[in-house]
């Protein structure tokens, strides 16, 4: 009776812990945050999990679990290596996580910003962050990267050219880096901004990329402060990351849309300023852009905002061979009236839509 009693415990346990489980494409979800400015001056006392749970407080509910277990986190007054560095933060909450079997049917992790940057190295170091047992059970179906900033932002070098103390209008950037959120100044302790810049973060785990897709969402937009940002970013941006790193680009350059045929505002030509699927990391695949969705506005509960979605680009990925997670976005083509009836192409009903919700029905 005893071990009959405890069969019956167990299922309904697990059948609780299914229930609690947020997925996506019949895949359990781990979502990652990006970096925290105020944490380089405020250093968290319980490792940024206040922050980084609360980080996705308006991110759609049915991408997080019920007790918000499904949500790494971590203080970015930290770098991202070391023995108490990020990743080994990072990687001892995913340890809990893979001894329950998160992953061992496969996960997806959706990261925003930073994320992306902290999870491909924490993939490409996963045998001696977690142990080759731990790391065999971290089985990613797929990564969903929303305005990735694995290739860095020139607003990070700019903030360590003030901590440095080697920029002849020190004061002035400071101000403006303040203003926008960047609180830097003279001689503190830089945490992971120092690995997002540029020169870091594009030769930070670059090499044998796993064979997992990266599905990237890009944008540019205006916070309140991006009048300024936009000055002292290349190319376009969404206020903090360029579309060089959110698109997935391998070179830092001055790009204005993610495809060749494809602008950010939808409209369908040919773009020059943008990189060929040869000038992308590998298994990198930009497929959601919209025009004006600032930065911070990807994880928030915001609507109002058309998005574009890349045909070439869902092409490369479905005869990539690693295809794990249907791509089903639901489109539209017009002959605007308002641009001289040329093409463009939109998501349906993206506008009524936060990301979150796109995401629900573009991959599932």
């Amino acid at each position: 009776m005893k071990l009959y009693k405890s069969l019956i415990a167990a299922g309904l346990t697990l059948l609780a812990l299914n229930s609690n489980a947020a997925q996506l494409a019949g895949k359990n979800v781990i979502l990652i945050q990006g970096f925290l400015p105020q944490h380089l001056l405020i250093h968290p006392s319980d490792d940024g999990e206040a922050d980084g749970k609360g980080y996705w407080s308006g991110f759609d509910s049915a991408l997080k679990d019920n007790d918000d277990s499904n949500i790494l986190y971590y203080p970015s007054n930290k770098p991202l290596q070391g023995a108490n560095g990020i990743a080994a933060l990072v990687a001892e909450q995913l340890e809990p996580m893979l001894n329950s079997g998160t992953c061992d049917n496969g996960c997806i992790f959706i990261t925003h910003s930073t994320g992306d940057l902290v999870m491909r190295y924490v993939m490409a170091n996963k045998n001696s962050l977690l142990g080759s047992s731990l790391a065999n059970r971290l089985n990613v179906t797929a990564f969903i990267d929303m305005a990735g900033a694995g290739g860095g932002t020139e607003l990070a070098s700019l903030g360590m050219d003030v901590i440095n103390g080697v920029n002849a209008g020190t004061e002035v950037i400071e101000t403006l880096l303040e203003w926008a959120g960047f609180n830097v100044s003279l001689g503190i302790n830089p945490g992971v901004l120092n690995d997002l810049q540029p020169t870091v973060a594009r030769n930070t785990a670059v090499t044998n990329i796993p064979a997992i897709p990266k599905l990237r969402i890009a944008s540019t937009g205006d916070e309140l402060y991006g009048f300024l940002t936009h000055l002292f970013i290349k190319g376009g941006d969404d206020s903090v990351v360029p579309l060089h790193s959110a698109c997935g680009a391998a070179t830092d350059g001055n790009y204005d849309s993610c495809t060749k045929d494809l602008r950010i505002d939808g409209r369908v030509t040919s773009v020059s300023k943008a990189p060929s699927s040869s000038q992308l990391y590998d298994y990198h695949y930009p497929l959601i852009m919209s025009e004006d969705m600032p930065h911070n506005d990807m994880f928030k509960d915001k609507d109002g905002r058309d998005m574009t979605f890349a045909l070439s680009a869902e092409s490369n990925y479905n005869n990539s061979g690693i295809n794990s997670v249907d791509v089903d976005v639901e489109y539209y083509e017009t002959y605007a009236w308002w641009d001289w009836f040329r093409k463009y192409r939109f998501i349906t009903d993206a506008d009524d839509k936060n990301m979150g919700q796109v995401i629900l029905a573009s991959f599932e």
